[in-house]
């Protein structure tokens, strides 16, 4: 069988109640999944959530796919032994992974899960699907996690991409593509054209199917993210033709809305609860004329909840690799790179192991950190001995490390101001050694073994 949501299900069902639990009452779409999830962050908990009856909709829903950055390594295939050991393999393998993109995989639509219910005319109904509700203040449910599907006019490339979506009527729903982003670009030159824009939106698949989509590698505008999306899945990613719009749409998937966009005509959607825990204000939008929506016969829908770390956590990846990359070009022995905080939504700190050469390295590093990522607004440079998957080792190196103003430096960004912090060992002074158990008996001793 294929990789696509349902596989990765039973991989987390069977690593037990740290990355899978089944909500046992039914849930309300408006606020209670939302809720339930900040219960469960509030406890440090972090597995995915199965619901299998959500008020007003007979689909079970699915949230959480991204609620840890450990949840990435069981994408990624990495084992849960070595996860224990080692968080840096996640990032190695998505780096790995990511260089030799993998070509699709033509399906017939007669063999295409996605096409066994098909809902057209006057059936079709945004509100079967179980879309929440997630906090006071937006103007109602959104789709958080679909993956939509345009088509470059000029060079017939597909592009995909990870856009918020109000929900405006029982065929109509809005869509925020940011004019910066390929998608935004793509919609400008139909307008230009004045063509109508196809789009087709699916929901539900393997988790490294949206790392993919989300990943936003700038330098490639006319990758193909279909063929980045096998090389995370490690297999060629199955897709159909579309029926009503002419795109490809990955057939596993559990639900597609297809649609047209008329790109000269724009909307507003929001206020919107962002990923960094504010609310976000009002943004013009393109909106979805659904023609047709399409699912697998017992589909699950998949939700996620922006004020909370998956939202971050689904992009995470790309970001940390963009910004190794970065650190990589002017520091060559960066030894790992790390965002944070942990636990949070709003993944704005960037944390940078090195092994310094020289002092001017550490802030060389910084600053190469923030040019890689703008979403990043501190950047905490430490000692290769200093483990950046454990916040407690990164604020004890600047407590003991850093050099009081002349370890801090301030950097005008997009936004707000940007901040690099040195908390290396200065190379041109004594310093004290620092305490560490045998490596060779640290290595050896497990636990388990003895309790």
């Amino acid at each position: 069988m294929g990789k696509d949501l349902r596989q990765f299900l039973q991989v987390v069902k069977e690593l037990g109640v740290d990355y899978y639990v089944e909500v046992k009452r039914p849930l309300k779409p408006k606020y209670e999944v939302s809720v339930f999830q900040q219960k469960l962050a509030k406890e440090s908990r972090f597995p995915v959530v199965y619901c299998p009856r959500i008020e007003g909709s007979k689909l079970p829903l699915v949230a959480n796919l991204f609620a840890s950055y450990e949840m990435l390594g069981v994408a990624l295939d990495i084992t849960s032994e070595e996860l224990k050991t080692d968080k840096g393999v996640i990032l190695r393998e998505y780096r790995r992974r990511q260089v030799e993109l993998v070509p699709t995989k033509q399906i017939p639509a007669s063999e295409a899960p996605v096409r066994e219910v098909i809902l057209q005319g006057k059936d079709v109904n945004l509100g079967r699907l179980p879309i929440i509700h997630h906090a006071e203040l937006n103007p109602g449910p959104y789709v958080t996690i679909g993956m939509t599907v345009s088509k470059d006019p000029d060079t017939g490339i597909p592009n995909v991409g990870i856009y918020r979506m109000e929900l405006k009527g029982k065929d109509r729903i809005a869509c925020m593509m940011r004019p910066d982003h390929h998608g935004g670009k793509i919609g400008q030159r139909y307008a230009e054209l004045g063509k109508p824009m196809e789009v087709v939106t699916f929901i539900g698949h393997h988790p490294t199917v949206a790392m993919a989509a989300g990943a936003y590698r700038s330098s490639k505008m006319n990758e193909n993210e279909f063929e980045l999306m096998g090389a995370l899945l490690g297999e060629s990613l199955e897709v159909t033709p579309a029926l009503t719009v002419d795109l490809p749409v990955p057939a596993r998937a559990e639900i597609a809305i297809e649609g047209i966009i008329d790109p000269t005509k724009m909307d507003t959607e929001g206020p919107f609860s962002e990923g960094a825990g504010y609310y976000g204000e009002e943004r013009p939008c393109y909106i979805i004329q659904v023609t047709a929506i399409t699912m697998r016969r017992d589909a699950i829908y998949n939700d996620l909840y922006p004020i909370h770390q998956e939202h971050n956590l689904v992009l995470q990846l790309g970001r940390e690799a963009r910004i190794y990359d970065a650190v990589k070009r002017v520091v060559p022995d960066v030894k790992a790179v790390h965002i944070g905080p942990d636990g949070q939504c709003g993944k704005l700190i960037v944390y940078v192991s090195i092994k310094k050469r020289n002092e001017e390295e550490a802030k060389q590093a910084g600053l190469a950190a923030l040019d890689g990522d703008n979403s990043g607004r501190v950047v905490v440079v430490v000692d290769e001995d200093v483990d950046v998957y454990y916040e407690s080792e990164v604020w004890w190196a600047i407590a003991t490390r850093m050099r009081g103003e002349s370890g801090i430096s301030f950097h005008p960004g997009p936004i707000a101001t940007r901040t690099v912090i040195d908390a290396t060992i200065p190379l041109d002074t004594p310093f004290p050694t620092r305490v560490t158990p045998p490596k060779e008996l640290w290595d050896s001793m497990q636990l388990e073994d003895y309790l």
